[in-house]
């Protein structure tokens, strides 16, 4: 398909490494002296959509594979995805009905785009490098997620659908919005931005940048973008408070560097009993730890039962993507925080953690759990920043109280180490 011998390429090394390759002839075709290292063009042009870190999916596997529905080439004809086929296709024939010119007009756009889509993904399947082929499942798979994201952010234009429509009407859209959201935001399950951008240019008529403010509006990111694709969106979203709008409509749903020093003995518990106070906030970039009044705010963490497959999915895109692990450091910050179920229970009652079914020893647990796929991020992001300022504090204190001790428990405590471990706000899933 297209002009891309590299990707050409990639097919042709992985189906001859499943040949016998102990030949001379055959290692010169694997190493084509030709080409430099595909992954080489990645590093110039950083919109590729990536495979789960192996050590992650071995962890988990069932976290990664989409339940419901399928997003692109890498899950299409899997069993268990084929019922939402049918919705696919009602969703494409209500947007070129609703839209001012034919499906003809779509392909046209997507065809002239395709080779870069196409090249956004690494190893492909043969029937993909059908060009015409490619360029239909964009148009399927991109109809339904706008489709899908406009009645979620309930745009009136979606109001030819039935009331009763189990998938787009709004009491069938509420029933089945967390377990199609679950699979939208999975790391190996993505359409390219590209495809969203240039549908919606077609079906609305309007400028590029009118188009880019309507899909960050779409994506629960206002004012960002253009991104890599749907997950990459919701992530930036979520670290720029972006996406409070549908924090606030899951809490009506519910109720209506390297891996970070591993700092024991500094709880959230045992902070409160240095004095310190917590305090929340709505995004990620406002956590701060003021050292006059002594007080940590803290994004919210919002616990459900639908959510561990989003959280871990965010974590393995940012590890493949982001450079600064915003989303990985803060994983890392709460984790310090909470050493114990009492701790849990704190940042409960503070309403720092929403979790409305769960004990506080789940959500521990749940939340090292999460902490062992996590990575460490940059020295100086806000949780690092925000990390180092606690402990500051806390070994301050230790050693204004150690000061009124014998000097035998002073030695011994002094001989001890003492850090802490905080995180962010979002949404996570207890079984």
């Amino acid at each position: 398909m297209g002009s891309s011998s590299e990707n050409h390429e990639k097919f042709s090394i992985r189906n001859l490494l499943v040949a016998d390759f102990l030949t001379l002839e055959i290692l010169n075709k694997i190493l084509n002296w030709e080409h430099g290292d595909p992954y080489s063009h990645d590093l110039k042009h950083n919109n590729r959509i990536r495979d789960i870190p192996l050590d992650m999916k071995e962890r988990n596997p069932r976290a990664y594979v989409p339940r419901y529905v399928s997003m692109g080439p890498n899950h299409y004809g899997e069993p268990q995805l084929d019922g939402m086929q049918v919705d696919k296709m009602r969703a494409l024939r209500h947007f070129v009905k609703r839209g001012p010119l034919p499906v003809e007009a779509y392909l046209e756009a997507l065809m002239k785009v395709a080779t870069p889509c196409w090249e956004s993904y690494g190893q492909l399947d043969e029937q993909w490098e059908d060009e015409n082929r490619f360029v239909l499942l964009m148009l399927i798979d991109g109809v339904f997620l706008l489709e899908f994201l406009s009645v979620t952010r309930g745009n009136q234009n979606n109001s030819d659908y039935a009331t009763t429509d189990p998938t787009f009407g709004p009491e069938g859209h509420n029933l089945i919005y967390e377990a199609i959201m679950q699979d939208l935001l999975m790391v190996e399950n993505q359409i390219p931005y590209l495809v969203l951008s240039t549908l919606l240019s077609i079906s609305e008529g309007l400028p590029e940048q009118s188009i880019h403010s309507i899909l960050s509006w779409m994506m629960f990111a206002p004012n960002i973008g253009p991104g890599i694709h749907f997950l990459d969106m919701y992530l930036k979203g979520l670290l720029a408070e972006g996406q409070r709008a549908e924090v606030e409509e899951e809490q009506d749903w519910e109720e209506d560097q390297q891996q970070l020093h591993r700092i024991e003995n500094i709880a959230a518990s045992k902070l409160y009993k240095r004095g310190v106070r917590f305090a929340r906030v709505k995004s990620y970039k406002k956590i701060t730890f003021d050292k006059n009044t002594a007080t940590l705010t803290l994004a919210t963490i919002h616990i459900t039962k639908q959510n561990i497959s989003k959280m871990l999915n965010m974590i393995a895109f940012e590890r493949r993507e982001g450079s600064s692990k915003d989303l990985n450091s803060y994983i890392n910050l709460v984790d310090l925080l909470i050493q114990s179920p009492k701790d849990v229970n704190l940042l409960r009652s503070e309403g720092i953690i929403v979790n409305s079914s769960s004990s506080d020893q789940a959500v521990m647990d749940l939340i090292k759990e999460i902490t062992k796929v996590a990575v460490g991020g940059v020295s100086d992001s806000r949780s690092n920043l925000v990390r180092e300022e606690i402990i500051e504090y806390y070994q301050r204190g230790a050693t204004k109280l150690s000061r009124r001790l014998p000097y035998k428990l002073f030695s011994r405590l002094s001989s001890q180490r003492h850090f802490l471990k905080y995180k962010p706000c979002m949404n996570i899933n207890v079984k």
